[in-house]
């Protein structure tokens, strides 16, 4: 059986994928449509550009292939009506593999029943962080503690990854052996005394993630961001660099569900700091504005989850560049915390990287990432250079006489050059099909743009449009909000946002202040 081609399905209401086989006809995808957005075949009007020059024209029988209508082509559906249900980014099934348990301490026959339970690994491209144990062995030297064979020598991309806490129960919540409890060190060689040589330190792949999924809940604002730099950025080849702001969920998709372990990051904006292009990258400014942004997102039951930034496609089938890889990690050590159960340190700060996508003729595609606990505490210790290679990140020479660092092993081998694939952790990309969002809006001009700076008369406007909306909801915006706290007192806009994240309507006192300033 031929495999289906996928049309892609734009209208006034949001984007779409229609699937078909190669030999369906013109009435198959008009009948698609109509369940997809609810617009009947005799009234669609269909057509290659989003202006109407070149409809899709032939009879209900005439075939796909003859239209010139194959897998990837772009359909615009013309007209107003269409409720077409926002698209999933990418679906990834959930495999479930069994777990053999893990012997008591002490070498009990029974297992208890905790290490009995079934793991169910997250779905995602392939990735590593390493271990490297007492003496470099990367081995546990005792009982219940991590087990060093899951942890691959190889950059495996079809790996799967266990959730965290599914990872540390079936082993006991021991974390010395983790990456994140490692500390890394040279050692200066002085004449005429005892030469220790520091323990060598293995490359190996991670086997767990700290987040699973990252769901857009905001799509308005993702594409705003996308449309952006595609289309007023891309083509004077610059790129932008954005905070995402959300909140994170347990997850029973993901690990044993009888626990909810997994973790979803939902994204429900994004803010655009300043930023300039300096030698061909995008570079973010001292932004005095940021404290008052986070006060904003924390009254809105907001945090700061992760960041977003665009770029060209790299080369081959890197996911990511040895650049945006120690970006990723100084990140994550800015974001990490020992708040877990454990006192294990880590981080749940995701990087969402924007890039022409091939397999949409270009349009941008959006995927998600993580780099391993290894990558971080090698960044926090200094051990990698700041120059790179194409597609590794380089071990640092001795910074100072007789300093010797430590032997590094790549795939059992001694190697300074560690490719990025090691470092990559993966993570599912979502969109719900229906809106879910926090923001009943999200067309307010963003800030830091300067060629479409924000303005008081943007307010007014924004304003008169929403007469009939509920108090809060008028006010359901989030660049709207950062730019009255611009404009006004933050403490005077904190119980506006905290009416916007409880449905709450606005006190008479808030609105007439409020409508003064857009008098």
């Amino acid at each position: 059986m031929s495999k289906e081609i996928v049309i892609r399905l734009s209208s006034t209401a949001g984007r779409s994928r229609v699937l078909l086989p190669p030999t369906a006809s013109l009435g198959d995808l008009q009948a698609k449509v109509q369940v997809a957005t609810g617009v009947d075949a005799a009234s669609q009007r269909l057509a290659f550009d989003d202006k109407g020059a070149r409809t899709v024209s032939g009879s209900p029988s005439s075939s796909l292939a003859s239209l010139n209508i194959v897998n990837g082509t772009q359909i615009y559906l013309l007209g107003s009506g269409a409720t077409i249900s926002a698209q999933v980014l990418k679906k990834v099934p959930v495999a479930v593999d069994q777990e053999k348990p893990v012997p008591a301490i002490g070498g009990a026959s029974s297992a208890s029943p905790a290490n009995s339970l079934a793991v169910a690994p997250a779905p995602a491209a392939a990735t590593t962080g390493g271990s490297s144990g007492s003496g470099g062995d990367g081995k546990d030297k005792g009982g219940g503690g991590i087990d060093s064979n899951t942890w691959s020598d190889k950059a495996d991309r079809k790996a799967k990854f266990e959730v965290f806490d599914t990872f540390l129960r079936t082993r006991r919540y021991e974390t010395s052996n983790l990456q994140g409890s490692h500390v890394h060190k040279s050692i200066i060689i002085k004449a005429g005394g005892m030469i220790k040589i520091p323990p060598s330190i293995s490359i190996k792949q991670q086997p767990y993630r700290h987040v699973d999924q990252v769901s857009i809940y905001n799509d308005t604002e993702i594409q705003n961001f996308l449309s952006h730099w595609s289309y007023q950025l891309l083509p004077e080849a610059q790129q932008r660099q954005g905070w995402l702001y959300g909140y994170y969920l347990e997850d029973s998709n993901y690990g044993d569900k009888d626990y909810n372990e997994g973790t979803r990051v939902v994204v429900e904006g994004i803010y655009e700091p300043p930023q300039q292009m300096i030698g061909g990258e995008c570079v973010m400014q001292a932004d005095p504005d940021l404290p008052t942004v986070n006060r904003i997102a924390e009254a809105l039951g907001l945090e700061c989850v992760g960041h977003v930034f665009t770029s060209f496609p790299l080369d081959g089938d890197l996911l990511l560049s040895p650049h945006e890889t120690q970006r990723i990690a100084r990140l994550q050590n800015e974001h990490s915390t020992d708040t877990h159960f454990t006192k294990y340190r880590h981080s749940k700060f995701v990087s969402c990287a924007v890039r022409p996508d091939p397999e949409q003729d270009g349009n941008p595609g959006l995927n998600s990432f993580m780099v391993s606990d290894q990558c971080c505490a090698l960044t926090r210790d200094g051990m990698l250079a700041e120059e790179v290679t194409a597609t590794s990140l380089v071990v640092r020479e001795g910074a100072v006489k007789n300093e010797c660092m430590p032997t590094f092993l790549v795939e059992g081998k001694d190697n300074k050059h560690i490719p990025t694939d090691f470092f990559v952790i993966r993570l599912v990309d979502s969109q719900p099909k229906k809106r879910i969002s926090l923001f009943t809006h999200a067309d307010f001009p963003r800030e830091n743009r300067p060629r479409n700076l924000q303005q008081r008369d943007d307010l007014k406007k924004y304003y008169r449009m929403r007469t009939s909306e509920p108090t809060w909801s008028r006010f359901a915006d989030f660049h709207m909000l950062l730019y009255i706290a611009k404009a006004m007192d933050v403490d005077t806009v904190i119980p506006l946002c905290e009416c916007v994240r409880d449905r709450k309507e606005i006190s008479e006192g808030l609105k007439m202040l409020f409508e003064s300033l857009m008098s």
